[in-house]
């Protein structure tokens, strides 16, 4: 059951990295009556948590695109295309795990969901839904989490040898998302390789573009922690990579020596508020020779393999944040998101020949795609529920709080008392125009031998 309960899982991530850094996590939309004069669908029974937060974080072991930015956006808005960047012609992510807090979440199973999927893909920027993902849902509550190996793809753009995933949905009945751990998703793999069969009019040494021999590991993570100077909470998504190097055709070599993290704060205001990210440090060597280290201040290097007319050029991708005060569901507050990556290696980047419309390299591995994202409101996450204080017996001790089961609030709930009268009413009209009528002319029935006086 909870490995079909998935919303879109490796489009969950796709979506998350291409969408801006600040939209709301996807949920089933609040339903509505057709007549805005009816009453809502349902009320909340019982006593209901206060705490407001919203948060999510998604990290990706690699994500293979073919064609980069070259596909435009394409929006129902008019001209809002033109603003938002392009699209890959087609994704491919491998080791996809995220992880989704939304207290605002019509549905009780959409306020955690935790997933680790093995594979998803995007062509031109749509994701259909892909199986075998581990998931957990809460509510309810999950005490253990839900550990498995992932089914592997046979595919030439990435091969897998060991992949694994463990999701965690938390959630406390009386608290809601005041809880630890709340929500936590990990994908590891044992050995990767990416771009594995590539076609013989490629000139280079391997038939395997990137691939990573040891132990590669995503994990994302969202939960309430401490507010300073406060009893409230502050809201946290963290994402998280661990590797120990990756290998390129050409006897490139790529040593991690700092892996990248990833996490957003919020805590409802924006002074207090912060994204903090931690830079990757790679240390850089092509068949034992040194080339140079990417870091912070030296984020890009090329390497050309045949005559300059071959080139992979590696990059650390630039943090991109955003953040931006909102106003919502009764409450106001502060919300920022963040993106990043960990290395990009560009096969035959196009950006020397200067031409317009074409993509930025010919393909395109990103490993160690992370986003995260956190919004609070204003003196931030309340943890408590609505539930009056007990009362006082005449004995002394606490009285135990009256159970009152609210109906549901649906159009009978709202019109009997009204339908019961209108009914009463035309029943009596009834009768007081069958009284009031004239005796029409009534057929009589003669017995036998009887004649007509």
């Amino acid at each position: 059951m909870r490995r079909s309960l998935s919303a879109p899982l490796a489009g969950l991530l796709l979506a998350l990295v291409a969408a801006p850094a600040l939209a709301q996590p996807p949920t089933t939309p609040v339903p509505g009556p057709r007549d805005p004069n009816q009453p809502p669908a349902s009320a909340p029974n019982g006593p209901q948590p206060l705490a407001h937060a919203v948060g999510d974080a998604g990290t990706g072991l690699s994500v293979l695109r073919l064609g980069p930015q070259g596909v435009p956006t394409n929006t129902i808005l008019p001209g809002l295309g033109d603003q938002l960047p392009k699209q890959s012609v087609t994704e491919f992510g491998l080791g996809l795990a995220s992880a989704q807090v939304n207290t605002e979440a019509f549905l009780s199973t959409e306020r955690v969901v935790t997933q680790a999927s093995p594979f998803g893909f995007a062509v031109a920027g749509r994701s259909p839904q892909s199986p075998g993902t581990l998931v957990q849902t809460a509510n309810p509550d999950n005490p253990q989490p839900t550990n498995g190996g992932l089914p592997i793809p046979e595919t030439p753009l990435g091969k897998l040898r060991v992949l694994n995933g463990s999701v965690h949905a938390r959630w406390d009945e009386k608290l809601g998302p005041c809880i630890s751990p709340l929500a936590t998703a990990r994908t590891s793999l044992a050995g990767l390789e990416v771009l594995s069969a590539l076609p013989a009019e490629v000139p280079l040494p391997s038939k395997s573009l990137v691939s990573v021999p040891d132990t590669f590991e995503a994990n994302s993570q969202v939960r309430l922690v401490d507010l300073p100077g406060s009893k409230n909470k502050a809201v946290e998504s963290t994402s998280t990579m661990r590797a120990v190097s990756v290998e390129i055709a050409g006897g490139i070599k790529i040593d991690v020596a700092t892996p990248p993290t990833l996490t957003a704060t919020a805590t409802g205001d924006e002074k207090t508020s912060k994204i903090t990210y931690t830079a990757p440090v790679l240390r850089v060597s092509q068949n034992g020779k040194e080339l140079g280290t990417l870091d912070a201040a030296h984020p890009t290097l090329d390497i050309p393999l045949l005559l300059d007319l071959v080139v992979i050029k590696l990059q650390i991708a630039g943090l991109n944040e955003k953040k931006a005060s909102f106003t919502g569901n009764g409450f106001s507050g502060f919300q920022l998101g963040a993106t990043a990556r960990m290395l990009d290696v560009q096969l035959l980047p196009t950006d020397k020949l200067k031409l317009p419309n074409l993509p930025t390299a010919l393909a395109q591995i990103s490993l160690g795609e992370q986003i995260v994202r956190a919004a609070a409101p204003q003196g931030g996450v309340i943890c408590g529920t609505t539930q009056p204080p007990q009362t006082q017996q005449p004995g002394g001790g606490a009285a135990p709080p009256q159970q009152k089961t609210p109906l549901a609030h649906t159009n009978a709930a709202y019109q009997s008392i009204p339908l019961f009268w209108t009914g009463t009413g035309l029943l009596l009209a009834g009768v007081v125009l069958v009284a009031a009528l004239p005796v029409r002319g009534r057929s009589r029935v003669r017995a036998p031998g009887v004649s007509e006086p």
